[in-house]
């Protein structure tokens, strides 16, 4: 195989750059560098051999080449430069925008199941933080980051199929591993903004199932805390 370009994600970015655009391909664990718009991106990294992320850097309005090295392999036009405006109309974001998915099958090849009935999501990054401090900063103490721990917390409505009577298949993929040990206990998910963009992960989980309870008014729920096992990993966003 070659190194060759099949897509890039988004496809647009502002002229001051600063964005992360998503290249898929082939034989891209083998590339020695990413210019976008005839400047080297500033931050990239292979995640495979089917997908480089990289920042933009700034650029000039208009379409610009995202090219690979070795060998110069160019996607014409894949990204347009544009200007912001400083009187554009802000809207802000909804967290329903969010989207929880997890998988039925093997992680090799996944399955993915949209996790219905949930109510929140919240997913956190925890830093573990070690003082570096040393005589040369005169008093001032410093640390440095360590470690770095994702996690998700979701509050899930416990719906059923208005015909079948059973909850939602994506629910009880999570449900079954809460008891469970070992890989049986963990969970491989994706979450994303379904309105598309760069805000978009995998990861697998430790389950925690946690039924609210109530008084006669309340409608079932259960709190799901997905403790990350390892690498939260950035991937295409399956709604760009």
């Amino acid at each position: 195989m070659a190194i060759a370009i099949t897509g890039v994600t988004p496809d647009t970015a502002p002229t001051t750059g600063g964005t992360y655009h998503y290249v898929t391909g082939t034989d891209l664990d083998t590339v020695t560098g990413v210019l976008i718009g005839g400047t080297a991106s500033p931050a990239w990294e292979a995640l495979s051999p089917t997908l480089i992320k990289a920042l933009a850097p700034a650029g000039t309005a208009g379409a610009a080449n995202v090219v690979l090295n070795p060998g110069s392999v160019t996607a014409t036009g894949a990204i347009t430069f544009e200007a912001a405006s400083a009187t554009e109309q802000l809207v802000a974001g909804l967290a329903r925008d969010w989207a929880l998915d997890v998988d039925s099958g093997t992680p090799e090849t996944p399955t993915w199941l949209k996790v219905r009935g949930m109510g929140e999501l919240k997913p956190t990054i925890e830093s573990n933080m070690e003082d570096d401090s040393d005589y040369d900063s005169d008093g001032w103490a410093s640390e440095v980051k360590t470690q770095l721990k994702w996690a998700l917390e979701t509050k899930l409505l416990r719906k059923r199929g208005i015909s079948s009577g059973a909850n939602d298949p994506g629910q009880e993929v999570i449900r079954a591993a809460s008891d469970q040990f070992g890989a049986p206990g963990t969970v491989h998910v994706r979450w994303y903004n379904k309105l598309g963009g760069p805000e978009a992960y995998t990861g697998f989980a430790a389950v925690s199932w946690e039924p609210e309870g109530g008084s006669t008014t309340d409608l079932e729920s259960v709190t799901v805390n997905l403790s990350g096992n390892g690498r939260r990993t950035l991937i295409v966003n399956p709604a760009a």
